[in-house]
C-alpha cells in the first residue's frame, strides 16, 4: 500500500467523504498492483457515495470481484463476495439491469464454497443470491443449512414456507407438519377475555388488517367494492393499516374514505396493536397478508377477537394457532383439507371478486392475424417461473412453429437466467422480456395483453391478478390443476370463467392444450369473443354477489365460533 496514508483514509471514512477516498486510492495505486483490501474499500466507497451513477455501481461491482480473486479466499474475499451480492440485490430493488451481475456473484459463490461452506455469513448471503437467480431449490438448501446452524426462527421459517410454495416438492401435508413446528416459536401476548358475538345485533365490527393499503396493491382491487357494499349491511368496517405513515399515498387516502373507521398501526408494537384492536371491540379480524409480510402476523397466535380469519393475501395456512378459518372456495381446497390447521370455509363460487378496471373494453383481434405467428405470454412475477415451468414453455415453443413468448414481471430479478435458458435451447429469438411498467402507467401494462394470443399460467404457484387481467382483456389463460389452495387458484378462476377446457391435469396435458389452441385459431377466436361478451357478468367480477356470499360466510363462521364459548 505504498503511498497510501491509512490514517487519512480512516478519517475520510469517518467523515463519509467517499469521493475523496476514491480519488486518493486511484491516484496513488495502479489497478494491477492494488491489493484486495483497497479494491474492497473502493467498491464500498463507490457504492456509498452520494449521487452515484449506474456506472459507479458497475465499477463497484468490478472492484468487489477483483478483491474476491486477489485475496484468494481469505476474509476479504468473503466480505467482497457478500458486498457484491448485496449491491446486486439492491439493484434489483431499484429496478436496474445491473441485477444481472448476480450471475457473476454465483460464480464467485460457488468457488468460495470449498472454504466457507460452514460459514454462517456465507450461507446467509446465499438466500439473496438464489432468490434473484430464481433458484428455489438452492435457496431452500441454504435455508436448511442455516436452520441447522441457528435453529428455526421466524424469518427463516417464513422464507422457507414461501420458497416451498414456488415448487412442487411439498404437498399440503408437508406444509401442515412444518407449520406445527413453526407456530411454536411465536409469542402469545396479553389479551382480554372474550365472549360470544350477538349475531343479531345492529352492527358487528369487522377489521381488515393489512400492510398493503398503498401503491394500488393488487389486494386493493379485491376488497374495494366489498368494503363499499358492506356499508349496506350490518357489518361496520375497520381499516387496520400496517402501512407506515411515510408510505401513505392516494390509495391509502381512498381506503381511509372507504372504511367506516381507520387505524394506523404501522408504527405500533404487536402488544400495542392488540390493545388497540381490542379497545375498538373488533369482533371479526381478517388477516390480508399472511406470511408474505413480516408485519404483525404473530398477533394471530393470540386470541384477540372472537373470530379470526386468514383470507386473500396468502393462499395457505400461516400456522398461527388462533386463526379460526381460512376463507377459500369449493374449487381451491379439496381432499387435503385436514392439513391446513384452521377450518376451511368454502365459498360457493370463488374465494375473491375483482372490482375490474377503469378502462374501456373492446374486442381485440388475435395478434396472430397481424403477426403470422402465435404469441404466448405470461405477466406473472418471475419468482413463480421455476425450472419446471420454463421446461414446459420451451417444449411448447418447440412444438408450435415460429411461436414467441412475451414475459413481464412485477419484480426485478436476474432476467438473464431466463434469457440464457431459452438461448441454450435455440430459442433466442422466441422470447421477449418486457420491462416493468411504472405503477402510474397501468394502461401500458394492461395493453400488453393485446399482443398475446394465449396466456400461460405458472405452476404450482398460479397467477391470480394476472389471470384476471388477461380475462378482462379477452385473453384465455392455460393453467394446470394443483394439489392445494395456492396451486388451484388458476383452476378456480377458469372454472368460474367457464374455461374448464383450459385447465390441464399434467405437464403433458398443458403442452398438448397449448399446441391445440395454437393450431385452432377459429376456436380461440370464439373463446375471446365469449370472454368479451360475458366475463363482467361472471363471479370473478360480480362483486355484489360476492358480498352476499361473504356476509353469509361471516355469519356462519360466527355461529361456529360462538359454540366454543360457554
Amino acid at each position: 500500500m505504498s503511498g497510501i496514508d491509512l490514517q487519512k483514509i480512516q478519517k475520510l471514512l469517518r467523515e463519509k467523504k467517499y469521493s475523496k477516498i476514491i480519488f486518493e486510492i486511484e491516484g496513488l495505486t495502479l489497478e494491477k498492483n492494488r491489493p484486495a483490501s483497497l479494491h474492497n474499500l473502493l467498491g464500498v466507497c463507490r457504492a456509498s457515495q452520494k449521487g452515484r451513477t449506474e456506472e459507479d455501481v458497475q465499477y463497484a461491482l468490478n472492484d468487489f470481484e477483483s478483491a474476491f480473486y486477489k485475496d484468494n479466499l481469505g476474509q476479504i474475499s468473503l466480505d467482497a463476495l457478500c458486498s457484491h451480492i448485496t449491491l446486486c440485490a439492491e439493484m434489483g430493488r431499484r429496478e436496474s439491469d445491473l441485477v444481472n451481475n448476480m450471475i457473476k456473484s454465483e460464480k464467485m459463490y460457488l468457488e468460495a464454497e470449498k472454504k466457507f461452506s460452514k460459514n454462517e455469513q456465507y450461507i446467509g448471503f446465499g438466500l439473496d443470491l438464489y432468490k434473484y437467480l430464481l433458484k428455489h431449490r438452492e435457496r431452500i438448501s441454504k435455508l436448511e443449512e442455516m436452520i441447522s446452524l441457528k435453529d428455526l426462527n421466524k424469518l427463516y421459517g417464513k422464507i422457507y414456507i414461501n420458497s416451498q410454495m414456488y415448487l412442487s416438492n411439498w404437498k399440503q401435508k408437508d406444509f401442515g407438519e412444518f407449520q406445527k413446528k413453526f407456530s411454536k416459536i411465536f409469542n402469545v401476548y396479553n389479551a382480554k377475555k372474550l365472549s360470544k358475538v350477538n349475531i343479531d345485533k345492529k352492527k358487528i365490527k369487522i377489521g381488515f388488517l393489512s400492510p398493503d393499503f398503498f401503491k394500488s396493491h393488487s389486494i386493493t382491487y379485491f376488497i374495494k367494492n366489498l368494503i363499499k357494499d358492506l356499508k349496506q349491511t350490518k357489518f361496520e368496517t375497520h381499516g387496520l393499516s400496517l402501512t407506515e405513515i411515510k408510505e401513505h399515498d392516494e390509495t391509502t387516502e381512498e381506503f381511509k374514505d372507504l372504511f367506516d373507521n381507520w387505524s394506523d398501526l404501522g408504527e405500533k408494537t404487536d402488544q400495542e396493536t392488540i390493545n388497540i384492536i381490542q379497545n375498538l371491540n373488533i369482533e371479526v379480524l381478517i388477516d390480508l397478508a399472511g406470511l408474505w409480510s413480516s408485519n404483525k402476523i404473530e398477533i394471530f397466535n393470540t386470541r384477540i377477537c372472537p373470530l379470526q380469519i386468514s383470507w386473500l393475501g396468502f393462499n395457505n395456512s400461516t400456522g398461527m394457532k388462533k386463526v379460526d378459518f381460512i376463507l377459500a372456495d369449493v374449487n381451491t381446497v379439496k381432499d387435503e383439507e385436514k392439513y391446513y390447521g384452521p377450518k376451511i370455509y368454502k365459498l360457493p363460487r370463488i374465494w375473491n371478486s375483482h372490482c375490474g378496471f377503469k378502462i374501456k373494453r373492446y374486442i381485440n383481434e388475435l395478434p396472430i392475424k397481424k403477426n403470422g405467428y402465435i404469441t404466448f405470454g405470461s405477466l406473472n412475477n418471475f419468482m413463480k417461473v421455476n425450472e419446471e415451468v420454463l421446461d414446459v414453455w420451451i417444449n411448447i415453443l418447440k412444438k408450435v412453429k415460429n411461436s414467441k413468448i412475451i414475459l413481464k414481471s412485477s419484480l426485478y430479478v436476474c432476467e438473464d437466467v431466463i434469457r440464457k435458458k431459452f438461448e441454450k435451447e435455440g430459442l433466442k429469438d422466441s422470447i421477449v422480456i418486457l420491462k416493468k411498467t411504472k405503477r402510474y402507467d397501468f394502461l401500458s401494462h394492461i395493453n400488453v395483453y393485446d399482443k398475446i394470443d394465449i396466456c400461460l399460467d405458472t405452476f404450482p404457484f398460479n397467477g391470480v391478478t394476472t389471470t384476471i387481467e388477461a380475462l378482462w382483456k379477452n385473453v384465455p389463460v392455460l393453467t394446470k390443476s394443483g394439489y392445494n389452495f395456492n396451486s388451484r387458484c388458476g383452476e378456480s378462476i377458469l372454472k368460474n370463467a367457464g374455461l374448464e377446457k383450459f385447465i390441464a391435469i399434467s405437464n403433458d396435458d398443458y403442452i398438448k392444450k397449448a399446441v391445440y389452441y395454437a393450431n385452432n385459431i377459429e376456436e380461440l377466436e370464439k373463446v375471446r369473443k365469449n370472454l368479451h361478451d360475458n366475463i363482467e357478468k361472471n363471479p370473478i367480477f360480480d362483486t355484489k354477489q360476492f358480498t352476499k356470499d361473504f356476509c353469509s360466510a361471516i355469519d356462519n363462521m360466527l355461529t361456529v365460533v360462538n359454540n366454543n364459548y360457554k
